[in-house]
């Protein structure tokens, strides 16, 4: 199991607590939603667009592949930077996690942080560098957590990624925290009953409610 995974429950049970509660704010007429992350988001963002009032935009940049573990094929942190720099949209969705469950590497490929140590802190930092692109952007930030996948160690994964996004939020007003877990009714402690053969992608009918979900949770239904 990957470390720390038990330790940050609390945690993510804390932040996921006022995430969703209430009425959620409204997107603007004429604004722009930019789903961001691997090919879970790519799925999603697909599904969002039938979702979503005919007065918002959904724009996918979303990249089959990717994640945070590496930057020396995509460097989503850096993406996001020039993104909040040039064309921060009104709300941000980004969701990354099922291509991580592997040693961390840096820009040129090598590893700086194995899974057997240091992997959880250096993950952090690299989520938080995302994040923190948009401190005083005005753009709203939406944080999609992954289900558990078949694998067991990339289901551990995916999970622990989630929480340690949690955490962080906890102290950035300007993110939000949802969970495709908790979106498609499947549950965070075993597989999800959404996956496919390959056992890391949804079936379009989960997309399909999750993004109903998450239009009315981001104010764009």
């Amino acid at each position: 199991m990957v470390p720390g995974l038990a330790a940050l429950a609390t945690v993510l049970v804390a932040a996921l607590a006022g995430c969703s509660d209430g009425a959620a704010e409204q997107v603007a007429p004429g604004s722009k939603v930019t789903v961001a992350g691997d090919s879970i988001s790519v799925g999603l963002g697909a599904a969002l667009r039938d979702e979503v009032n005919t007065a918002v935009t959904v724009k996918v940049i979303g990249q089959e592949g990717t994640g945070l573990a590496r930057p020396d094929r995509f460097d989503w942190p850096a993406r996001l930077e020039e993104l909040a720099r040039d064309f921060p949209p009104e709300v941000l969705v980004f969701s990354v996690g099922s291509n991580d469950a592997q040693d961390l590497r840096d820009a040129n490929g090598d590893v700086v942080a194995p899974m057997s140590d240091g992997w959880e802190d250096e993950y952090r930092d690299r989520l938080a560098q995302a994040f923190d692109a948009f401190e005083g952007t005005g753009t709203r930030l939406v944080w999609v957590g992954h289900v558990r996948m078949d694998d067991p160690t990339g289901g551990d994964t995916n999970r622990l990624v989630h929480e340690i996004a949690a955490d962080l939020a906890s102290s950035r007003a300007w993110v939000q925290v949802e969970d495709l877990a908790e979106l498609t009714g499947s549950g965070e402690d075993e597989p999800s009953l959404c996956l496919l053969a390959d056992g890391v992608h949804l079936s379009v009918e989960c997309y399909q409610r999750a993004a109903a979900d998450l239009a009315e949770r981001v104010g764009a239904a």
